[in-house]
């Protein structure tokens, strides 16, 4: 989908409108808000073919289980279930019963929990087959959150790949734990605040002081952190083998540098990646050697591109609804803006796997 942000801002708007109009009611809200976030992703709700709503798995004789409210299928298979409950009703408690049908099928690798307006998706990173008690990405739609892009482009039905999912969450997953880390060691102690404004404060260090510097000492050291990190990122090391020259200066931007982040986070921290810029473009290559490069980003100009060194016709069925065209052993596909790297999820991947396969000569998945 090419317009897939612009469908995300509608549905948003729509689930704002009706809301309210629909709240203790499961049946209206399943019509009204969580249908047609599916319709938009391409799946047709009334083709059993790939949705069964209602869908009751035999769980042996001795066992009642209530149906989950939709089954979607891929390829012939359920791929995710959907348990869906009035917009309003907390959804804590209501899990369990969406992990006893994601344990039942090993090819379900996706649960969605929602009320229309607050989305949990859950997968089985902690044990396999086994739905994770967290989710490893939430939506909380009248809470203005921003959307989980990402999720959403890569549960697009043109898109879908559940192996793709589990790599995201699996990275997800440990960027949030990393966070929560972080967030513990940049939480200031008394004794590093009174280190901090030791030169800075007049009165005695007592605990009422200390206390009122605790806020400012901890987003001093973020912003300081922040900075860091940005002037590492945008002053790369020179390269050997492409000098600045007269021609031209190379200059990486906010665009590339976004670019590269969702590029990483859809492959996973399975297929390691790293990036150089040049005047030309800006290069995405398997992190064991500079010369493996297996996307070239077109982001500074006024139609953005994305090249990949696959065949033409690969890449139109892995970029359906796209532009795409070929040239000297690259083939393109045009972007309305560099926001939609994240829609390309298959390409991206299919072009890392080729150039690992064709490097190493050894076949990865």
């Amino acid at each position: 989908m090419s317009n897939l942000r612009e469908s995300i801002e509608t549905y948003v708007k729509r689930v704002k409108d009706l809301a309210e109009h629909v709240r203790g009611n499961e049946q209206a809200t399943r019509q009204s808000l969580i249908g047609p976030f599916f319709t938009m992703l391409g799946y047709d709700l009334t083709d059993p073919r790939e949705c069964l709503p209602e869908y009751k798995a035999d769980f042996g004789k001795d066992r009642s289980t209530k149906p989950i409210d939709w089954g979607f299928k891929h390829g012939g298979n359920f791929a995710f279930f959907v348990e869906a409950k009035e917009v309003g009703k907390k959804l804590a408690g209501y899990d369990e019963q969406l992990a006893d049908y994601f344990a039942k099928d090993p090819n379900v690798k996706l649960g969605i929990l929602t009320n229309g307006a607050t989305w949990r998706f859950f997968t089985d990173i902690v044990n396999a087959n086994v739905m994770d008690k967290e989710p490893f990405a939430k939506w909380e739609i009248l809470a203005d959150e921003e959307p989980p892009y990402h999720v959403i482009t890569l549960l697009q039905k043109s898109q879908f790949n559940p192996e793709l999912i589990r790599t995201f969450a699996h990275s997800q997953r440990n960027q949030n734990l990393l966070v929560g880390e972080l967030t513990r060691l940049l939480e200031p102690s008394p004794e590093f605040t009174k280190l901090a404004i030791a030169n800075l404060e007049s009165r005695n260090l007592t605990h009422a002081v200390v206390e009122s510097w605790k806020p400012i000492v901890a987003n001093a050291v973020q912003e300081w952190a922040r900075q860091r990190t940005l002037n590492a990122v945008l002053a790369p090391p020179p390269r050997e083998s492409e000098p600045e020259t007269s021609a031209g200066k190379i200059e990486t931007t906010k665009e590339e540098l976004d670019a590269f982040d969702t590029v990483a986070k859809l492959l996973g921290p399975d297929r390691q990646v790293a990036w150089e810029d040049s005047v030309a473009y800006f290069k995405i290559h398997l992190a064991e050697k500079r010369t493996w490069v297996f996307a070239r980003l077109f982001m500074n100009r006024r139609n953005p591109m994305v090249a990949v060194p696959l065949p033409v016709d690969q890449v139109t069925q892995l970029a359906p609804g796209r532009t795409v065209s070929a040239s000297s052993g690259w083939t393109s596909v045009a972007l309305d803006s560099p926001l939609q790297v994240g829609e390309l999820a298959a390409v991206f991947l299919a072009a890392y796997t080729a150039v690992k396969n064709a490097r190493t000569g050894v076949d990865v998945e």
